[in-house]
C-alpha cells in the first residue's frame, strides 16, 4: 500500500468502519484499474474500487457518503448469494459440455438441444437479474442500519438519493437516461430505481426484513 493510500480519506473510513465491527477486520480495500467503481468481492475477500471513479465522483463526498458507499458494498459480501455471480456461466457450461454436439451425435438432438439451451439461459438470466435487484435492496438496508446505529444518521435515504443523484447528473450523454454510472453495481438491467430503493430505506421494518439488521460478531468487535 503506497503511503498516498494510507494518508487517504477513503483508506481513513474504511479502517474506521473496520474498527467498529462494520467492515469484516479480514477484509481488504484495493485499487483495481479493471474494477468499472466500487465492488464487494467476497472471493478475493475484499472490496475493489477504481481510482479514477473514485476521484471523478465520489472524493468530494461527505464522510457520511462515503461510509455509506463502503458499507453498501460490505452488504453485498455478507448478505449477497456468494454463487450468484456463477449462474450466468450455467448455460456456457452446459454447451461445452454437452456430448450432442459432438460427431455422430443424433441428427434431431442438435437442434433439441439448442432450443433447450436456450430456454435456460433465458431463465437463468432472469434469475440472475432478480436477485441481483433484491441484493441491491439487502445492501441498502446493510448500509441504512449501521449509519443509524453507529452514526445516529436518522434517514440514510438522503444519503442513498444524493449520491446516485449526483451521479446520475455527471452521467455521460452517452449513458441510457436514467441509469447510475457503475456506483452499488454497474449493470443497468436489474437496478431498481432511485425513488424506489429511497423509499425501501425510509418504509417500516417489517419482520422479513430483520435478517438485513446490522450486528457484528464477535469477531468483528472492536478490542
Amino acid at each position: 500500500m503506497s503511503e498516498a493510500d494510507r494518508n487517504s480519506r477513503l483508506y481513513r473510513i474504511f479502517w474506521e468502519l473496520q474498527e467498529k465491527g462494520l467492515i469484516d477486520r479480514r477484509r481488504r480495500l484495493v485499487r483495481c484499474p479493471l474494477t468499472v467503481s466500487m465492488r464487494g468481492c467476497p472471493a478475493l475477500n475484499c472490496i475493489r474500487y477504481r481510482p479514477s471513479f473514485y476521484e471523478r465522483n465520489l472524493s468530494g463526498a461527505s464522510d457520511d457518503a462515503l461510509r455509506f458507499v463502503l458499507l453498501h458494498e460490505e452488504g453485498h459480501v455478507r448478505k449477497g448469494s456468494s454463487l450468484l455471480s456463477a449462474l450466468p456461466a450455467f448455460p456456457v457450461l452446459l454447451f461445452l459440455g454437452y456430448p450432442s454436439l459432438q460427431a455422430g451425435s443424433l441428427p434431431g438432438a442438435k437442434p433439441a438441444f439448442i432450443a433447450l439451451l436456450l430456454l435456460t439461459a433465458f431463465f437463468a438470466y432472469r434469475t440472475y437479474y432478480h436477485r441481483m435487484c433484491d441484493e441491491e435492496f439487502v445492501a441498502d438496508r446493510y448500509a441504512a442500519d449501521a449509519m443509524r446505529c453507529c452514526y445516529r444518521v436518522g434517514d440514510p435515504g438522503d444519503l442513498l438519493q444524493n449520491l446516485l443523484s449526483g451521479l446520475l447528473a455527471g452521467a455521460s450523454s452517452s449513458r441510457r437516461k436514467g441509469v447510475i454510472p457503475g456506483i452499488l453495481r454497474s449493470e443497468p438491467d436489474y437496478r431498481p430505481s432511485i425513488s424506489e430503493r429511497v423509499q425501501r430505506l425510509r418504509g417500516a421494518i417489517d419482520p422479513g426484513d430483520r435478517k438485513t439488521t446490522v450486528r457484528p460478531t464477535d469477531g468483528d468487535l472492536p478490542r
